[in-house]
C-alpha cells in the first residue's frame, strides 16, 4: 500500500468538484440553468420573453387628430356631429388576364374544311381546335394559345389545298373536254 497513500486515492473527486453541463443541471430547475446553447426543441424561457418581443413603443409622438378633409369645408366644433359622407365606391382595375380576349377554338371553320376542302388536314384541325377548348375550360391560357394558332394554320392550309385541289380539276376538266 505504499503507492496509495495519497490523500483520496481510492475515493472520487471531491463534492462539487464536477461542473459540467450536467452537473449544474441536476442542481437547478428550468432550461435557463443549461451552459451554452440549449437543445433545439427546447421552448424559450419565458422570463426572457422581453427579450424577444419587446413591449410596442410609438415611433412618433400622438397628434391630434384633424377630421378635416379637403373640400368638407371648417373642421366641426368639437361634440359635434360629423358630416355624413356618402360611399362612392372606386371601379377595381381589371386583372390584365381578364380583360385580353380568350384565343378562338376554329372549331366551326375545322367543320367545315372537313367536309368541303380537305378530309384529313381537317380533322387534326379538329383535334387542335378541341384541344383549345379543353385548354380553356381547364384555365391553361398559353397551352390554348398553342393549340389555337395550330388550329388555325390546319385551317388555313385546309382551305387553300382544296382550292388548289379544285382549281387543279377544273382545269383538268376543261382541258381533256376541249383538246
Amino acid at each position: 500500500m505504499a503507492g496509495g497513500t495519497g490523500a483520496g486515492a481510492g475515493a472520487g473527486p471531491p463534492p462539487g468538484a464536477e461542473r459540467g453541463p450536467r452537473a449544474v443541471a441536476a442542481l437547478s430547475s428550468g432550461p435557463a440553468a443549461f451552459e451554452g446553447e440549449p437543445p433545439p426543441y427546447s421552448p424559450p424561457d419565458p422570463r426572457s420573453a422581453h427579450l424577444l418581443c419587446p413591449p410596442f413603443a410609438p415611433a412618433f409622438a400622438p397628434q391630434p387628430s384633424s377630421a378635416f378633409q379637403p373640400g368638407l369645408g371648417p373642421c366641426p366644433q368639437p361634440g359635434a356631429p360629423l358630416p355624413f359622407i356618402p360611399f362612392e365606391p372606386r371601379p377595381s382595375p381589371a386583372p390584365p388576364a381578364a380583360s385580353q380576349q380568350p384565343p378562338k377554338d376554329y372549331l366551326v371553320e375545322s367543320v367545315l374544311v372537313t367536309v368541303f376542302c380537305c378530309l384529313l388536314t381537317g380533322v387534326v384541325a379538329l383535334v387542335y381546335s378541341h384541344e383549345t377548348r379543353a385548354a380553356l375550360s381547364r384555365g391553361d391560357v398559353a397551352q390554348a394559345k398553342v393549340a389555337s394558332r395550330k388550329a388555325q394554320s390546319l385551317v388555313l392550309f385546309s382551305l387553300l389545298f382544296g382550292l388548289f385541289a379544285s382549281f387543279s380539276w377544273v382545269v383538268y376538266v376543261l382541258v381533256a373536254l376541249y383538246l
